[in-house]
């Protein structure tokens, strides 16, 4: 079972990383923790196994490396400054994941559309030049002519 050490890991984000022995860093997220670890510390020794995630592979069922606190080597002693604000140019973010984003609007510059299909189109006016008419049938007129010729007689 690969061991790492855990480079970064927030319980309020819900994912980190874990440096492999092979420089790569491979993702962890919170429900990839062994049942009964709910967080994992920075610097802290952990094992795991590595399955294919959505963006390649990350680490699942993390748990402290067996015998990691007796077998972990004496660390130089940190000294500890508290800080109200820090400012940072950059911040370089691997990887991030997101479950769910709201949008309120999108902006597109162009759209190339292939066809456009309407089912149905309301004209409220038309103006018409010319009207050709190719045959015209007649049947009250000639009634009318009929009735026009009876009455002279």
């Amino acid at each position: 079972m690969p061991q790492g050490k855990v480079k970064w890991f927030s319980s309020e984000k819900a994912f980190g990383f874990i440096e492999q022995d092979n420089d790569n860093d491979i993702f962890v997220h919170v429900t990839g923790l062994a049942d009964g670890v709910t967080a994992i510390d920075k610097d802290q020794l952990v094992e795991y196994e590595v399955e294919q995630g959505r963006k390649g592979p990350q680490a699942t069922n993390v748990r402290p490396a067996s015998g990691a606190a007796a077998a972990a080597p004496a660390a130089a002693p940190e000294a500890e400054a508290e800080l109200d604000e820090v400012e940072l140019d950059e911040v370089v973010v691997d990887e991030v994941e997101v479950d769910e984003v709201e949008v309120d609007e999108v902006v597109v510059d162009e759209v190339e559309v292939d066809e456009v299909v309407v089912d149905e189109v309301e004209i409220e006016e038309v103006e018409v030049e010319e009207v050709v008419v190719d045959e015209v049938e007649v049947h009250k007129a000639e009634a009318d002519a009929a009735e026009s010729e009876s009455d002279e007689v």
